[in-house]
């Protein structure tokens, strides 16, 4: 091979062709943030629509039997709606994320998981017949949710916000 003359000019513009081409190969290739988030959320919605309809049917009736004074039977359901909860975490949690949000991501998972653990501390004052502290913990609860929606404004979920008082 020579580097002078024509041949090495043949060589330099098929070695940048080259290179060109597998520039833009690659870039095809990989996803943007953008999309990456997309396939998140595509992932997402389905498991937190799953639990948002479970919890519609378990927290039917818990307004009513808390104004009734049923407080055992409205702690019965908080305590599903944990566990519910903590599956649909769990589920979410082990969905590949996107590594540009990653950290976002990983502080909501943190909010969902505390928010599992209010709603079980409601059920626990409910059946222990003490309402207000169920109150107190309903506002936590609450502020919590906003937060972990927060969290994730910038991904456009509809089933995986939180609406407490969708529920309570």
């Amino acid at each position: 091979m020579q580097f002078g003359g024509r041949g090495s000019k043949a060589f330099w513009a098929t070695l940048g062709a080259l290179l060109c081409a597998v520039a833009l190969a690659a870039a095809a290739l990989a996803a943007t943030p953008a999309e990456e988030r997309e396939a998140y959320v595509a992932q997402v919605e389905p498991i937190c629509k799953t639990n948002t309809k479970a919890n519609e049917r378990i927290f039917k009736h818990v307004r009513q039997w808390v104004r009734e004074g049923k407080l055992k039977l409205a702690a019965g359901q908080f305590a599903k709606a944990a566990a519910a909860f903590a599956k649909a975490t769990a589920e979410i949690a082990a969905v590949p994320q996107p590594e540009a949000d990653a950290a976002r991501l990983a502080k909501w998972i943190g909010l969902l998981r505390k928010e599992r653990s209010l709603l079980a501390q409601v059920g626990q004052a409910l059946r222990a017949g003490n309402k207000r502290k169920a109150q107190k913990l309903s506002v936590k609860l609450t502020h919590n949710g906003n937060a972990a929606n927060n969290a994730v404004l910038g991904f456009e979920f509809h089933y995986c916000l939180i609406d407490s008082t969708r529920f309570t």
